[in-house]
Parts: C-alpha cells; structure tokens; sequence
C-alpha cells in the first residue's frame, strides 16, 4: 500500500511539474508570436493598467486632433474667401478714385458704376462660400445660404451663433465668422451693400462728397476684414501649435506604451529556447524515472 501511494504521488508531482513546463512553453511561444510582453491581465496587472491609461490618453488626444484638423480646414477656407472679399473692397476703392476725376464724361463714370454694381453680386457669392457643404459665414445655421442671391445682400435674421470646438483638454476654440462681422465694419457709415450701393450713386450723379464719404467707408472696410483676417491667423498659429503637440505626445505615449508591453525579442528567444530543452528533459526524466513504477500503479 505504501509503494503505490508514493508511485501515485510520484506520477502527480511529475504530471503537475511537467503541465507547468508547458505553460511555460506555451507563453513563451505566445510572447514570441505576438511580440508582445503582456498578453494577458495576469502576465502584469499593474502594466496593464498604465497600459491602459496611456491608450486613454491617446484615444482622447486623436480626437482632439480631429478636431484641430477639421479647424484648421475651416479657417483656411475662411481666410481664402476674406482675402476674395478683401479684393472685392479694394477694387472698389479704386473705381471710387478713378470716378473722382473730374475730366470723366458722365458716360464713362456710369460704366464705372455699373462695375461696382456688379461687385455686390461678387461679394454676396464670396458670403456664401462653403466648406464641406457648409457655409462658413452661416453661423450655426451652416446648411442656409447666410447672403441672398436675389437682393444681394444678408438673409435676415442673421445667424450670429458661435461654432465652437474643443480642441485640447479644457480648451474650446471659437472657428467661424458671422456673415454681420463680414459685412459691417466700425466706422463706416452702412454696411458693404450700402456703401456700394452710395458708391454707385454718387458717380452717377458727379458728387464729389459722396464720393469722399464712399472712400472713408471703403478704407472702414478694408481695415475690419483686414481685422478679421488678423483674427483668423492667429487662431491657425494657435491650432498648428497644438497639433505639433499632439504629435509630439503620440510618440512618446507610444515609446512608452512600447516599453511596458513589447518584448525583448532576444530575450524571448532565449527564453523559448530555455523552456523547450526544459520540457524535453522533463518529458525524457519521466519516462525514465516512472516506467516500471507506472505499471504498479495502474493495477
């Protein structure tokens, strides 16, 4: 009775021994499959929860970057149509300058005016620019034209809604401009469509103080969507800044998510190599050590 129990025990311990090789194997091999340190909450509990914390951080920082981005789109595609209406503001100022000149026959200022005439349609067409299939003077109502075709001039009420957007922890970016703040400017007597039309009348009709009036809300103009253009830059300046940022912080979270999950290929190697002798001599000893005491055993 005492034989069998210690060849009963033996062939436990040998059979326990040898299934704890082969995990050991298995996650040898495991680890060199997959490249991977930990592949399992158990091979290291407090890295899985770093682990888990950098992936958190990074998820939310690919989303703020998204959102950099799509701003960045959007203040670019403003800055375009700022700059087309800027152009739009000076070549007005200089049809003011040209219709100042005495010597012009009332023929040829009414073709002057009738070009700045035709600005109003330009500057309404640039109002309506769009980004994305949404007008970017729109204010939160992006999918309403903010200017009417038609009467040239702004679909009222107007839409003053700020469109905002996070774009880091705790950081909200207002990216859009009003279709209000493109056409009024302080200082001007009127906004772009009343200084274009006064414009157009005083060089019908010869009034030199009309005309003088007209210029000074030119000049008005320029400056605000200078301005405005102004505001634009730096918000961008601020926006590729965070976006270097982010890019910065994406490879170090990634070098050192690497470094508590990864494995070191050498090492693993080694380490499978080590395992397989281990489980061999295991399988060899055993069959060596139990083989006649096996028998007994069974019985």
């Amino acid at each position: 009775m005492v034989g069998r129990m210690s060849s009963n025990q033996a062939v436990q311990n040998f059979l326990s021994d040898l299934q704890g090789n082969y995990r050991g194997l298995t996650d040898a091999q495991r680890t060199l499959s997959t490249g991977k340190r930990i592949n399992s909450p158990s091979d290291d509990p407090v890295g899985i929860a770093t682990g888990l914390s950098i992936r958190r951080d990074q998820s939310a920082t690919a989303a703020w970057g998204r959102n950099v981005e799509d701003s960045q789109t959007w203040l670019n595609t403003t800055d375009t149509a700022l700059a087309q209406a800027l152009d739009v503001v000076q070549r007005a100022r200089e049809l003011a300058v040209q219709g100042g000149n005495g010597t012009l026959s009332s023929t040829a200022r009414a073709l002057i005016a009738n070009e700045v005439t035709t600005l109003k349609s330009q500057f309404v067409e640039i109002g309506n620019s769009s980004q994305g299939g949404r007008f970017i003077f729109g204010g939160t109502a992006t999918d309403t034209p903010p200017f009417d075709a038609t009467a040239e001039a702004a679909t009222t009420p107007i839409n003053t809604g700020a469109i905002s957007r996070e774009v880091s922890q705790g950081s909200v970016m207002s990216v859009n401009i009003t279709a209000d703040r493109l056409q009024d400017a302080p200082g001007a007597s009127g906004d772009i469509f009343t200084v274009l039309d006064g414009l157009a009348t005083a060089l019908q009709s010869g009034d030199s103080n009309a005309l003088a009036t007209a210029l000074n809300d030119l000049d008005a103009h320029q400056g605000n969507i200078s301005a405005l253009r102004g505001e634009g830059a730096a918000k961008i300046n601020r926006l590729e800044l965070t976006s270097s940022r982010f890019d910065s912080l994406k490879i170090a979270s990634g070098e050192q998510l690497s470094k508590i999950e990864d494995a070191d290929m050498a090492q693993a190697i080694t380490d499978l190599s080590m395992r397989e002798t281990v489980y061999n001599a295991a399988l060899a000893t055993g069959a060596r050590v139990i083989q006649k005491s096996l028998v007994d055993f069974l019985q």
